[in-house]
């Protein structure tokens, strides 16, 4: 079986859709099947035994800046090379519902390979970045997405069920629409620890670009707000347009707090430092930072925010505040740091909602899904070969 994905930002890293490409691509070349990826050229991350077919990355003036900072950088669609990449393939698999994509699922259609795609890209957070209304614009771009992506799909990925109803209710469609996480690594689910208490020093642990949909301002002021302040140290891990301003605020509030950038294997030690994980996130489609959290027995706070799925993923009444209300969110952060704060419930509760998340489960749905796409391909020739 040949895979063709569709990866924009395939060097990129701290982007979920990246991160997650990257794993299903590593998976499914371990079990057999060839990857090739359409991308911005850049080889600074590669996959052993990943085909990689370039292209040129989309400049905009006045914008270069901002696509930079976000980690979510533009292809330039290449036909030749999008047609060699499709060539003898047995299934498309669009990541980002850009302009590659919609290139690439006409090259595909045309050459009868049949196409998958996920949604993983939220209007709201372009919007949000770029201080763009919502109501002016959020419909338009889910125009564009159902035009140039999904309605010309022959199946659909959503990443929770959150995500599957948004896009029912967004860009209906009339094709299946399998839900499939993300998935949590074997590796992640080892690294269990379960906390039964906070220490003296807090370590608060924050995870994801550092973007205005994510609201760190929120976390800052409810740190600053909370009983627990002189107790915290924060570490906000990732890049983005609003590290700066963070920072800032951050001095400016009076919290002990770092930004960095670390590798994955530095990652996976903040993570098993943690005492305490932090997601204010306004839109989110599944939420892989709270999952790697959950996994690792880090207790969680998150936004109930309507345009979340992160807090689909917590049960507990004290692992959600109420969006954007930042007393709660500080009254939820002094519950929890409290001597007879729920930390050990918390803990044992994400972990073993974790583990129903399994990563391995996930690469065996997706490749059954590339199965069943290929027979009906082959069957839909076969019947045209009859008729004809």
């Amino acid at each position: 079986m040949i895979v063709v994905m569709v990866v924009d930002g395939w060097d990129q890293p701290f982007n979920g859709t990246v991160v997650s490409s990257r794993r299903f691509a590593e998976a499914l070349l371990a079990r057999g099947v060839q990857v090739r990826v359409l991308a911005i050229n850049g080889r600074s991350r590669e996959v052993p035994g990943v085909e990689l077919f370039q292209m040129r990355k989309l400049s905009v003036p006045g914008a270069n800046k901002m696509m930079d900072l976000m980690r979510v950088p533009v292809a330039v669609p290449d036909r030749a090379l999008i047609k060699r990449a499709l060539a003898g393939a047995s299934v498309l698999h669009v990541q980002f519902p850009l302009f590659l994509g919609a290139a690439a699922i006409k090259e595909a259609r045309d050459m009868g390979v049949p196409v998958v795609s996920s949604f993983h890209l939220q209007p709201e957070n372009i919007l949000r970045n770029l201080k763009l209304p919502n109501f002016l614009f959020k419909r338009w771009i889910y125009r564009l997405m159902h035009r140039w992506i999904y309605k010309r799909s022959d199946r659909i990925i959503a990443p929770s069920p959150f995500a599957r109803e948004l896009l029912h209710r967004e860009m209906p469609v009339p094709v299946d629409v399998d839900v499939l996480s993300n998935g949590i690594p074997e590796k992640q689910l080892s690294a269990f620890r379960l906390r039964t208490r906070m220490p003296d020093r807090i370590h608060v642990l924050c995870v994801g670009r550092l973007a205005r949909e994510k609201r760190y301002d929120l976390v800052i002021d409810a740190l600053a707000m909370s009983r627990s302040a002189d107790r915290v140290h924060v570490t906000f891990v990732g890049s983005g347009p609003m590290r700066e301003a963070l920072k800032k605020q951050s001095r400016r509030r009076g919290l002990s707090s770092i930004f960095v950038t670390p590798t994955d294997a530095e990652l996976a030690e903040l993570y098993a430092k943690a005492d305490l994980f932090l997601h204010a996130g306004e839109s989110e489609l599944e939420g892989m930072s709270v999952m790697q959290a959950m996994a690792g027995g880090v207790p969680a706070i998150v936004s109930d925010s309507p345009d979340s799925a992160a807090s689909t993923l917590l049960n507990h009444q004290t692992a959600r505040f109420t969006y954007p209300d930042v007393r709660h969110f500080a009254q939820q952060i002094d519950c929890l740091c409290a001597p007879d704060g729920p930390i050990e419930v918390l803990s044992a509760a994400g972990h073993s909602i974790a583990k129903s998340l399994r990563f391995e489960d996930s690469v065996s749905q997706l490749l059954q899904i590339y199965r069943d796409m290929v027979l009906v391909e082959e069957k839909r020739k076969e019947s045209h070969r009859a008729l004809a």
